[in-house]
This record gives C-alpha cells, structure tokens and sequence, in this order.
C-alpha cells in the first residue's frame, strides 16, 4: 500500500545528528541501558519544553527523543545534554551505541546473570575501537541477564541471552552461534561484529543479510556438548581461534517472529509483584509535564527511571502502588487498554512522509479496534507505506495514502490494499462491520470473512 516511495532511511536520528521531520528536528538522546535518574529525567523534560515543542517520543531501543528541536535551539539544547553528562563526544561514538539491555538490569535478583556493569563496558569497547564506528546505523547489540523482564522476543544483530546455567547464548542474525562464560562474553560478541565487517557486501546492512555466510567462532568457554543432535554443521572459517572445527547449529527460524512490544506491553502495565511499576504512553510518546510527573513520582519514593524496548518506564525498585500517581498523569496504567496493542507511528504532520495523522487516528479507531484486539489480533495504523512503527505483519494494517487509509491483513505495510483507500469515518463502519464476523479465536480467522 504505497502512495509515497516506502523508501525507510538508514540512519536513525541522535543529538549530534537530528533528524528533520515535519515538526522540526529529531533529537534522540541514547540512555545507557534506559537508565534515568529522576533529576536527569526532569531536566530532559524541562529542556523537550525549552528547545523543542515538548514532546517525547519512547523508541524501541530504550532511548527518547525530543520533538520540535529548531535550527536555533539545537545548540542551547546540545549545550545541556553536555551539561547532564548525556552527549557523546562525538557522532561516531554516539551511533555506534547501539545496545539494548533488560530494563531491570542490576535491580532483578531472579536474573540468572547481573548485566549491568556489562552494559557500559560493551558501549566503551564500541567507542573505543574506531574499526566499530564503521558499522552500520542500525545495526545494533543485546544483552539479556534473564529474570523477570527477559528480553525475549527482541531482536538485534548480535545478542548475548543469558542461561539459567549462567553462561550467555551467543546469537547473530537471530541465529543461535554457541555458548560463552561471562567473562569472555563480551569478547565473543565483539568478534562476531568484526566477522561481520570482514565478510559483509556493500548493500547488507544487518547481520540478518549475511548470517547464512558467517563462520561459527569457537571462542574459549563455549559448551558444544549443547550442541548434539541439532540441525547441521558448518565449518569454522578463517579468523577463529579453531579454524577447521565442525560446530553444530540449530536451523534458522523460517520467518522473523512477531514483535513483542504491543503484546509484552498489554501483560506489563501497571504494578508488579516483582517491586516495579510501568507506565505506558499510547504508541509510545508523552509530554514534557507527562515525563517530569513521572521523576517527581520516581524522587518521591526513592525509585529511578528505566525505559524499556517496549516504549513504556519503569519505576524501580518500588514498594507501594503509584497507580493513582501515574493515572494523574494521563498514562496507561490498565493492561486491557487497547492502544497498548495497536502500533502506530507520528504519521502527518510531524512526519515529512506521513500521509495521515496514524497516531491521531489510531486514538479514534482504539474503541472499534478493541474488539479485535480481545481476540488476540495485532494491528499497525501507519501514516506511510515505510511502516516505522512495526516492521513485521499485523492481522489488520492500515497504511495512510493522502489523507484515507488502505487495509490488508495478515500484512505488512508496503502490501498492496484489499479495498479502496477509505476515509476515517468510512473505515470505522467498515471495521465495525466485520467485527461480527471475526473469530472467537484468533487461530480461526478467515481473511475472506473480513473481505
């Protein structure tokens, strides 16, 4: 469904390099492992009201970014971010932090490995080494203790998972490459990146694109005792410690598994046993008095902030129930809400390619999209056939084309549309229409009964 070029960019934005977009420049401020006291998360309000137009967009690599920046208020904005110890010294090393970690980390006893003094060591090895800076804009590195906020689900080009054991999964492309001890973890990971630079062609961009050719490493502490009976073997090339050696590998998934943001999300709002709590923003952005009622909440009760790949915050570690603190605020506290299940992206005006205001609309549609939601459906409203906010298919996506929207199911957004491009008002009937003839259960659903 396309009435623009559907042609997404290569980089994502940061503070050394905005983005422009319809309402201004993109400053993306890049959190080590999502971490944000409450000073420094009131400050960040006080500047998103200062040097932009106060609004707050969530990513789903636990970072934010501020909207509305102008060409005039760049400066005094970078001048602050340095000021709070939140600007690198320079693009490169800004980009090549690429990491993602469990929101919990430090704070989880049930995690099976603490990640969190490995969180800044992995960022300063990125920094450091300048071959890293030449990787590409999104590619990007995971690492995952375990425990009660595991990062399952959460893709990235090279990942560490933690085992019960305590020994790490080392993945690459989504693909499982062994097994490694803590204290080489780091150094794993790493080579796999430089195999990545080594071996990759000029138009692959994530190791996704490559992984088929990459050799298997046998760094020291890898356990292929695991590795019995699983898929097939390829050779360790040239580069690893064990050149030669058969390692065994599991067969790679057949498709990309959905994401986990809107369904992980609809289980996490609200308050925890596990002693945090988690307040949502429809599709992911807040404002200014949002985010500074939130580290007000935080200070109060002696909790910090961390954001999470799923577009929310957590206050941790809490010991009593701010859900009515939070609900002041205008923030999801309710599982149930719908919205938690709907992706949708700025769209028009704050987006150059947005179409329709998705955002604007996914609000109006939520109450009609309910139904289906409660069914187990997922649903993108995208103001362009870019398709931002959800790489994957939805059961329903709805895609702007000049300010109507196409529908495909089972899609994603650059499918072509299932019925002429409708008007917001002629999409609710239309919606509200095949509801009825939807499944109980989402496993029963007949795109042709919603034709």
């Amino acid at each position: 469904m396309s009435g623009s070029s559907g042609q997404v960019k290569g980089w994502c934005p940061g503070a050394l390099r905005p983005m422009r977009s319809g309402d201004g420049l993109i400053v993306r401020v890049r959190l080590t492992g999502g971490d944000l006291t409450p000073e420094r998360a009131a400050a960040l309000a006080e500047a998103a009201r200062r040097f932009g137009n106060g609004l707050v967009d969530l990513t789903s690599r636990a970072n934010l970014q501020m909207r509305g920046v102008s060409d005039d208020t760049l400066q005094p904005l970078l001048d602050r971010l340095a000021e709070l110890g939140l600007l690198d010294a320079s693009a490169a090393a800004e980009q090549v932090r690429n990491v993602i970690a469990n929101p919990l980390a430090g704070l989880d006893p049930s995690a099976p490995i603490d990640i969190q003094p490995l969180i800044r060591a992995l960022e300063l090895r990125l920094i450091g080494n300048e071959r890293f800076h030449i990787l590409p804009a999104k590619f990007g590195f995971l690492l995952d203790g375990g425990g009660v906020l595991s990062l399952d689900g959460i893709e990235a080009d090279i990942a560490l998972r933690a085992e019960d054991d305590g020994h790490f999964r080392l993945e690459a492309g989504g693909e499982t490459l062994g097994w490694v001890r803590v204290e080489e973890a780091l150094e794993a990971a790493l080579g796999v990146a430089e195999r990545f630079l080594a071996l990759r062609q000029p138009d692959e961009r994530r190791m996704r694109d490559m992984v088929e050719r990459l050799p298997l490493p046998s760094p020291g502490g890898v356990d292929h005792s695991s590795w019995n009976g699983l898929g097939s073997t390829r050779s360790v090339g040239v580069g690893w410690e064990a050149e030669g050696v058969e390692v065994p590998t599991p067969p790679r998934p057949s498709a990309d598994p959905p994401p986990p943001g809107e369904s992980r999300m609809r289980h996490l709002a609200g308050p925890h046993a596990a002693g945090f709590f988690t307040a949502a923003a429809p599709f992911g952005r807040l404002d200014a008095g949002q985010l500074e009622g939130l580290a007000a909440i935080a200070a109060r009760h002696g909790a910090t902030l961390r954001l999470t790949p799923w577009r929310s915050i957590l206050l941790a570690p809490l010991a009593v129930d701010v859900t009515a603190e939070v609900s002041s605020l205008g923030l999801v506290v309710d599982p149930g809400d719908p919205r938690l299940a709907i992706a949708a992206c700025p769209g028009s005006p704050s987006c150059l390619s947005g179409e329709a205001p998705a955002q604007a609309d996914a609000a109006r549609l939520a109450p009609v999209l309910a139904g289906f939601v409660e069914k187990g459906a997922s649903v993108h409203v995208s103001g362009c056939a870019k398709g931002c906010a959800r790489r994957a298919p939805a059961s329903i996506t709805l895609v702007g084309q000049a300010g109507r929207y196409g529908i495909a199911f089972d899609a994603d957004s650059k499918a072509p549309s299932e019925a002429e491009p409708m008007s917001l008002g002629e999409l609710t009937a239309f919606l509200a229409k095949r509801l009825q003839h939807f499944p109980e259960k989402l496993g029963d659903f007949s795109i042709k009964k919603m034709r």
